[in-house]
Formats: C-alpha cells, sequence, structure tokens
C-alpha cells in the first residue's frame, strides 16, 4: 500500500511528463504574428502590455486628442464545438475570428472623454454604445461590464438615427479605429491567450518540481 508521499512522487512523475509534452507542442506550433511592426508603423498606435496579465493596450495622439484602445487575451473557440455553430448560425455564435476592445478618446490637458465599446468580427468593427464622460480616468477604472449600472452609455448603437451611425463611425474611423486595427486586435486576442497558455505550463511545471 502507497504511502501519501509514494502517491504524491507518482502523480508528479505524470504531471511533469504530461506538461513536458505539451510545452514541447505548444513551443513547436507557436508562430509569432506577422506585420505587427507594420501595422503599428503604418497606423502610429503603440502597443503595450504586461507578460504576465491578460490586458492589452494601444495608444496614440491625434492632435490635442489622447486615443486609447484596451482589449484582453481571448481564449480560442472549443475544438469540439458544432460546425454550424463555429461557423456562425442564425443564433449569432461568433466566429474564430473576433473580439471586444473599449476605445478611450479625451483630451490631452483635459478630464472630459468618450468611452466607445466595440466589437470585431472577421475585421468588422460593431459599436454597441458611446458613453460621454466628464471624468475619464474614473470611467476607466470602473470595471467593463458594471459601468452601465453607474453611467449612462447612451442607447444601443443601431437605434441610433443612421445620420448619427454614419457621422460617429467616419468619427472614429479618423482615429484609427477601423478594418486594420479590427485585424490586429483580433489576432493578438487569440495570441496571447497563446502566450499565457506557455507561460503557465512553465509556471506549473516550476511548482510542481519544488
Amino acid at each position: 500500500m502507497f504511502s501519501n508521499y509514494d502517491a504524491i512522487e507518482k502523480a508528479t512523475h505524470k504531471i511533469n511528463k504530461s506538461l513536458e509534452s505539451e510545452i514541447k507542442y505548444e513551443h513547436e506550433n507557436y508562430t509569432q504574428l506577422e506585420d505587427i511592426e507594420t501595422f503599428l508603423n503604418e497606423s502610429g498606435f503603440t502597443f503595450t502590455e504586461h507578460d504576465d496579465k491578460i490586458h492589452m493596450y494601444l495608444t496614440k495622439e491625434v492632435g490635442d486628442k489622447h486615443i486609447e484602445v484596451a482589449f484582453e487575451a481571448r481564449q480560442p473557440l472549443p475544438d469540439d464545438m458544432p460546425e454550424e455553430e463555429e461557423q456562425g448560425d442564425e443564433h449569432g455564435m461568433p466566429s474564430e475570428n473576433y473580439c471586444d476592445f473599449t476605445v478611450y478618446i479625451s483630451e490631452a490637458s483635459g478630464k472630459r472623454g468618450m468611452v466607445v465599446e466595440a466589437t470585431s468580427m472577421d475585421t468588422e468593427v460593431a459599436f454597441n454604445s458611446v458613453l460621454c464622460a466628464d471624468d475619464i480616468e474614473a470611467v476607466k477604472s470602473m470595471p467593463r461590464f458594471e459601468r452601465s449600472l453607474q453611467e449612462y452609455n447612451g442607447p444601443d448603437f443601431t437605434t441610433l438615427d443612421e445620420r448619427i451611425q454614419t457621422s460617429l463611425t467616419e468619427y472614429l474611423e479618423g482615429y484609427g479605429i477601423n478594418e486594420h486595427l479590427a485585424a490586429f486586435v483580433e489576432c493578438m486576442s487569440l495570441d496571447k491567450d497563446q502566450r499565457l497558455y506557455m507561460r503557465w505550463l512553465a509556471k506549473l511545471q516550476n511548482f510542481v518540481n519544488k
């Protein structure tokens, strides 16, 4: 009969073997995104992230406005998802290429700003809401899904007068919120998740081996 220590030793050996295999597989199959520098150079955005965090940011200055696009790592869709759901059916299931992101446009020397919630799918940007903030830093500090509980986000974007929708879309495109940015955040959200997963595997292996 095994003691607890013997069982732990046996389990640790099994975990290490499986982790080594998974780490090897992930490193062999990871390909760094191409054209990152091309997008950044052409768009004027600066990309920032922390290695061990899910959050990512694109920032730039345009005239007297500060532009910030915030988005997060996103796990890929499950491999066993039914084909009709994977491709996107009439019930609105997402395609593999999508990402939620938030655009902050603020006065470089003031507190006021605009907060735009958006979703990208297959590089097509859909704006969901536009919030006008008197203190944009205070709004930034709120969790995304709690803002509507404390601030008026405005009506659903699609219910606005078409002239307002068109002019706001053109306004945001002028600041670089377009299909090129959408393609970047869609790809980078998945890339970030894979890099975080590889980092997590290494941390888990390191801990188990202590």
